[in-house]
């Protein structure tokens, strides 16, 4: 090839790239806008997901579980968390107003897997449903010293609380809002046995031992989880308990991010890298200082509801949403983007829980005892 030809053919790929970054600049602003509509966004959405099904079963399950293994390994080399941009939407969403949740999740502001025992559930009752599970799985006994690391603005906390008297439950947030909110509710209902804690988790150190600790989709933000896992046992009593919840796919394990140049949507979500999906069977190759007592698979057909029930309060609201998100980001164009950008995160949760009636990406609840 003659140096001339080349230079052609780099120029050639120069204006494709930039046609590309042109096109994902365009969509990006339509999705902030809320101009796609949601057919084209579920459309979009599939459209990956049979890529990541494909990509994911076209390999043998010798190699399948090698991945899930070097995974982890890669996983053990990173820090517990990594940096995100304080101006992405998915760091902002922390500290949305409480009036904001409040229109949009049930009424204890669960914002995880709701339990829809059968068609007739509402939300309200299938959050009370899922957080009568947790404690059950948890074994929760009154007068057990609880902690709920990532509480939120506080549905397990509270729930635990009321559930039992006896109970001192202690909640760790990075945000000021929820603390504030949490603390506010407990005077609200007169529960003196509740104590908020502002803390980043990934470098927060204390002496407190706890016979119950429990984690409720907060580890998909993470990383290194020997380090995390290490931390929370160094937390627990000697006979105490470790419950999580997390989102998960079966069998593949991977970072959420592109998975082709044709993906030209994907990171409205996350940034590429800041959110990991585990499979279903990740977390029992970091039991080096805590060892596994049991394992139960929620189907995703309940997330699937979960998000979609969310998806139909925003819009039922979406007047009153619009407007706490214009007080709470001091303009239009910022609060559209808020607004919008909840919105297809709860479309997604819709389309990818619901994906195969719920049995390729779903949640998984494990019980961990101290080693």
């Amino acid at each position: 090839m003659t140096q001339g030809a080349r230079y052609h053919d780099d120029d050639q790929v120069g204006r494709k790239n930039d046609k590309k970054e042109d096109h994902v600049g365009e969509l990006m602003k339509r999705l902030e806008l809320g101009q796609v509509p949601d057919d084209e966004i579920r459309r979009l959405i599939r459209v990956q997901l049979d890529k990541r099904i494909r990509w994911g079963y076209s390999r043998s399950f010798e190699q399948q579980i090698a991945d899930v293994v070097n995974f982890a390994h890669s996983l053990r080399k990173m820090r517990i968390s990594t940096e995100m941009a304080t101006d992405t939407l998915d760091a902002q969403m922390y500290e949305v107003p409480i009036s904001f949740l409040k229109l949009l999740f049930g009424s204890t502001l669960k914002e995880s897997c709701c339990y829809f025992k059968d068609d007739s559930v509402t939300l309200d009752e299938a959050e009370i449903a899922m957080l009568d599970l947790y404690c059950e799985r948890s074994q929760i006994k009154d007068g057990h010293r609880v902690l709920d690391i990532g509480c939120g603005p506080g549905a397990v906390t509270m729930h635990i609380a009321r559930k039992y008297k006896n109970c001192h439950v202690t909640g760790i947030t990075m945000s000021p809002t929820q603390k504030e909110f949490i603390e506010q509710q407990c005077k609200i209902h007169n529960l003196t046995n509740v104590e908020i804690k502002i803390a980043d988790i990934t470098t927060h150190e204390m002496e407190d031992k706890y016979d119950r600790v429990i984690v409720v989709q907060l580890i998909e933000h993470l990383k290194n989880y020997e380090l995390l896992l290490r931390k929370i046992s160094n937390w627990m009593t000697p006979d105490g308990l470790f419950f999580i919840e997390h989102h998960c796919h079966k069998t593949f394990a991977y970072s959420y991010e592109p998975l082709d140049e044709d993906d030209s949507f994907t990171e409205f979500f996350f940034p590429a890298g800041t959110f990991t999906i585990l499979s279903a069977n990740l977390l029992l190759y970091f039991q080096d200082d805590v060892a596994v007592v049991n394992q139960w698979i929620v189907s995703g057909k309940y997330s699937s509801r979960t998000q979609e029930s969310w998806l139909k309060n925003i819009d039922d609201n979406a007047e009153a949403a619009k407007k706490i998100m214009v007080s709470h980001t001091g303009s239009e164009e910022a609060a559209a983007k808020q607004f919008n950008y909840w919105r297809g995160l709860n479309i997604l949760g819709t389309e990818l829980f619901g994906y195969a009636n719920g049995e390729e990406w779903m949640s998984t609840h494990l019980l961990f005892k101290k080693k």
